[in-house]
């Protein structure tokens, strides 16, 4: 133990070097995280009083280097996360869920950081809706589901190693659509966490590249997913395609904000087999107009839209929905990610999506 402790000692006193060379620092951090289930719907009411708990496992790459500085005039962390998450309730159960991050540092300072996260993988759920076992759970019926999360990051540095981080954080897990009940699932939470890293290095501010380029570009999104509905007494289980395009006139504000209007049309499958099974007319091609908010952040890009129905309004359809976007920059101009479908507080259906932006002189 005592090795340990002058080991431990020598490493926390390592001066960081002033200078601003290029170099790719490590770390890991170790999460605790309390959260709140929100919903509006009356039958889920009873769950709003459990708490899940969660303990995720963080592994964090950043690029010290004018080229990752210049993505976006700060420095950005990439990694990877696990977690085991305690749903606090036994019709709930737990879910594993492994996701890659992207978390741009938007102010640093010798003891200080501000970050945002985001963040998107898979959810590994154990206790799923059933007919007669479980019929509260509507949130989740597949045990493999999507995960995406955004969060805002205070951290303070201990020491060169050592950080201790407070966040707040949006959590969602949806099945995407592909199986019903679909409710999904929404839980902010307060995080603590504690980030070791492994060759600590000073982050000095680099040279801001003048951000000219306040252009109009067009943003052109392609999306698909498959979506099922189970077999009943009557019908046989199906599966469907949506596929949709979405498109945006886009105003650049600045390096990071962008603003615009557009509109996107799809065609969900699903909808012929209810409109067969409830003999009821369901609107299977959707058209929408919508305004349209985008932040840049490096190369995570996160769009967010309100849309309205030009399409005619059929069975449960309400007014207008909302659809996000959650992308990452694969080479210029070229994202991929997911995109979400949500009618305020309830996630409709969550597809892969593409990415492009047309630059328009």
């Amino acid at each position: 133990m005592n090795y340990l402790i002058g080991l431990l000692l020598i490493l926390f006193s390592i001066k960081l070097p002033a200078q601003n060379k290029d170099s790719v620092i490590y770390s890991f951090g170790a999460k605790w995280q309390y959260a709140s289930i929100w919903t509006n719907r009356t039958i889920l009411q009873p769950f709003t009083q459990s708490h899940p708990q969660s303990f995720q496992f963080d592994l964090g790459v950043l690029k010290n280097t004018n080229q990752a500085w210049n993505n976006c005039g700060c420095y950005s962390q990439n990694g990877l996360s696990v977690s085991y998450t305690d749903f606090n309730n036994s019709k709930l159960g737990h879910a594993f869920t492994i996701a890659a991050f992207t978390q741009p540092l938007l102010y640093n300072s010798n003891r200080f950081q501000l970050s945002i996260r985001g963040s998107a993988g898979l959810a590994f759920v154990n206790k799923l809706y059933d007919s007669i076992s479980n019929k509260d759970n509507i949130f989740f019926s597949a045990s493999s589901s999507f995960y995406l999360g955004l969060g805002l990051n205070f951290s303070f540095r201990i020491s060169n190693h050592l950080q201790a981080i407070s966040s707040l954080q949006f959590n969602h897990i949806s099945n995407g659509g592909k199986r019903d009940p679909n409710e999904g699932m929404n839980f902010p939470a307060v995080n603590v966490v504690v980030n070791y890293v492994v060759n600590p290095t000073m982050l000095n501010k680099r040279p801001n590249q003048k951000f000219t380029d306040k252009s109009w570009s067009l943003a052109l999104h392609t999306f698909g997913t498959q979506r099922s509905v189970p077999a009943t007494w009557v019908w046989p289980a199906a599966t469907r395609w949506v596929l949709g395009v979405n498109v945006g006139l886009i105003k650049r504000l600045g390096r990071m904000n962008g603003v615009g209007v557009g509109g996107e049309f799809y065609n969900d499958g699903i909808k012929e087999v209810l409109q067969q099974r409830s003999n009821q007319r369901i609107q299977t091609q959707t058209g929408a107009v919508s305004i349209q908010h985008y932040l840049f952040f490096g190369k995570l890009l996160f769009g967010q839209q309100a849309a309205w129905f030009v399409t005619p309004k059929t069975g449960y359809q309400k007014k207008f929905y909302q659809r996000y976007f959650l992308e990452y920059a694969i080479k210029k101009n070229w994202y991929l990610g997911v995109s979400l479908k949500a009618h305020g507080d309830h996630s409709d259906f969550l597809a892969l999506s593409t990415g492009y932006l047309f630059k328009i002189d």
